[in-house]
């Protein structure tokens, strides 16, 4: 595969409320640098496969059964205010500069862009979104937020469905 079609190096992860069946025309920007360095992981989902005998002969039959979706998986570091509320949902007070986790994890369904350096994108119009603060407070390390998500199928009012991601090279 050529160099200029591999995606390497995080520039950007945007995230926001998607739109009708479509990503969002609003999202977030978190920058490169606020990515942990090594942190991102995207795995496309699996195929789930059941193998059939056959009566009368030793011969098999596979077919597939189902499928798992895309998930990916990074590391965000300085996320506060109004972005861990949408991320971790929670609220967020201004004045005293306190994000108050809430009560229950709400199910967070927003739309996520990331960015390469070269400008290619993995886009998930509509997905499925868990994060939680992790890591190790001290001197050498950092607090973040953990961010997961799962792919799903966006699917507009009118009941059209789209692709759970996108690979976009440029």
């Amino acid at each position: 595969m050529a160099k200029e079609t591999n995606i390497r190096g995080v520039a950007k992860i945007e995230i926001g409320l998607p739109g009708d069946g479509v990503v969002g025309t609003t999202l977030t920007e978190f920058d490169g640098s606020t990515v942990v360095l090594n942190s991102l992981s995207l795995d496309g989902g699996d195929t789930d496969e059941t193998t059939i005998a056959t009566e009368g002969n030793d011969s098999y039959l596979t077919v597939s059964t189902g499928s798992s979706p895309a998930t990916a998986t990074f590391r965000l570091l300085e996320v506060v205010g109004d972005s861990a509320v949408m991320i971790l949902g929670g609220a967020y007070d201004s004045v005293s500069k306190t994000w108050s986790a809430p009560k229950a994890r709400p199910d967070k369904y927003l739309s996520v862009i990331i960015t390469d350096v070269e400008g290619n994108k993995v886009v998930f119009p509509y997905a499925k979104i868990n994060g939680k603060y992790s890591g190790s407070i001290t001197k050498s390390e950092l607090l973040s937020l953990e961010v997961s998500l799962t792919a799903n199928t966006p699917v507009s009012a009118a009941g059209v469905e789209g692709a759970p991601y996108e690979i976009i090279h440029v």
